[in-house]
């Protein structure tokens, strides 16, 4: 049915829109078919020029560019339709029925990838009853792949990144061969499948989204686990003011400027190079490394934690993150330290949201808006209780037998 914001139809379509549906139907159905008889007509006369190999006579180089300059498609166009000419030259019940508008263009160019002409007349019988997807992927597994074609897929494979500094990060592109990209998938699925729902809107984030989240949390968890004798380090550059909290400005990553709250998260629970930079851009000292807390400390806080404190999250555990931050003073202590999954330690750093409390007992999260979310059930309010005790006639503390109204009996 059509919207009210639809524009108007043309006058032929109009005029169309009055006709029965039936008649509609046939319609198309009977253009679809001469649609289809006129291409058969079209390949052959491509395959006749293809074997005369005339289209030398108007300059091109082969059939296919002389279909692309004188039919006006594109390149991949043009090759499908020689390619399929030259079949259908060889398959001619396959190309009647064709013809006869009983397949279609998408049926019969999937079906010339694997019929045989032994098989041409049982197939032109056969075919028109399987769609055109079926067909496809009849013709996806037709050809068989050896280990030259094992050897290709391995010597393709890479895996590069350049930088954005359009958009603050980084580009990646890639080929795996299908055992390696099956690993790498299932791995990415299952760890995007763990992120689980946005705790704040309780929709899932798209899956693409998902699965980047989790292609970090997968190299991360390496190097946290395997760090090596030279563990990966973050080198932060980051203009004096700016890290001492008393100037808004940018740090930057390997030139890929970054938000001053995306320094302090990184400092928060990272192995970090802290370059200090004057004004002028000198550096003017590298400071500590990162307060990463030692192995037996990360152990404890994870074990006493043992999800995302957030309220509702449940993740799993990425990060320690200092509640207050060690380039404020906070030590790195266990009650200063909070576990956060991935996408919570974002929220309290990009997102505005701050932690207070004791991480050892009780925490408040508060939102940019003031929303509070506390670790803990809050007590009943001593006001609350009264006003329900004077309510009830009742102390709510009382047992059982007390709380029944005066002059009942027990039940029996």
């Amino acid at each position: 049915m059509a919207k009210a914001t639809d524009p108007p139809p043309s006058e032929r379509v109009a005029t169309l829109m009055e006709e029965p549906h039936g008649d509609l139907s046939d319609a198309a159905e009977q253009l679809a078919a001469l649609i289809a008889a006129a291409s058969a007509e079209l390949l052959d006369v491509i395959c006749a020029i293809d074997r005369k190999q005339s289209w030398r006579d108007d300059g091109a180089t082969s059939t296919t560019g002389w279909v692309v300059a004188m039919l006006r498609v594109s390149h991949a166009t043009a090759k499908e339709w020689v390619r399929v000419a030259r079949a259908l030259d060889q398959l001619p019940h396959l190309r009647e029925a064709y013809s006869a508008g009983m397949l279609s263009w998408d049926q019969v160019r999937h079906a010339t990838v694997f019929v045989a002409p032994d098989e041409d007349e049982e197939a032109a019988r056969d075919l028109p009853s399987f769609t055109a997807a079926q067909l496809e992927e009849r013709a996806k597994f037709h050809r068989r792949r050896g280990p030259a074609d094992g050897r290709e897929s391995a010597r393709r494979r890479f895996f590069s990144w350049r930088k954005d500094r359009d958009t603050g990060g980084y580009r990646y592109r890639g080929f795996l061969p299908a055992e390696q990209g099956a690993i790498v998938n299932a791995a990415l699925e299952e760890r995007a499948r763990l992120m689980g729902k946005d705790p704040i809107t309780g929709v899932w984030d798209p899956a693409e989204q998902r699965q980047a989240d989790a292609l970090t949390d997968l190299a991360r968890t390496d190097v946290l686990t395997h760090p090596g004798p030279d563990p990966t380090v973050v080198v932060v550059h980051v203009e004096s003011d700016v890290a001492d909290g008393t100037a808004d400005g940018n740090g930057s990553i390997d030139g890929i400027p970054i938000p001053a709250e995306s320094v302090r998260r990184l400092l928060c629970d990272c192995d970090v190079e802290f370059n200090v930079e004057g004004p002028d851009g000198t550096c003017i000292g590298i400071g500590r490394a990162g307060r990463q807390p030692p192995r037996w400390m990360r152990r404890r806080a994870t074990h006493r934690d043992g999800t995302c404190r957030f309220p509702g999250c449940g993740r799993r555990i990425r990060h320690l993150h200092h509640i207050q931050h060690w380039t404020n003073g906070g030590s790195t202590d266990s009650w200063n330290l909070c576990g956060l999954c991935w996408e919570h330690h974002h929220l309290v750093h990009e997102g505005g949201w701050t932690i207070e409390g004791n991480a050892d007992t009780e925490l408040t999260f508060t939102s940019p808006y003031g929303r509070q979310l506390r670790s803990k059930a809050r007590p009943l309010d001593p006001k609350v209780r009264r006003r329900a005790q004077h309510a009830s006639g009742a102390d709510l503390g009382a047992d059982r037998d007390d709380l029944r109204p005066t002059g009942s009996d027990p039940p029996r």
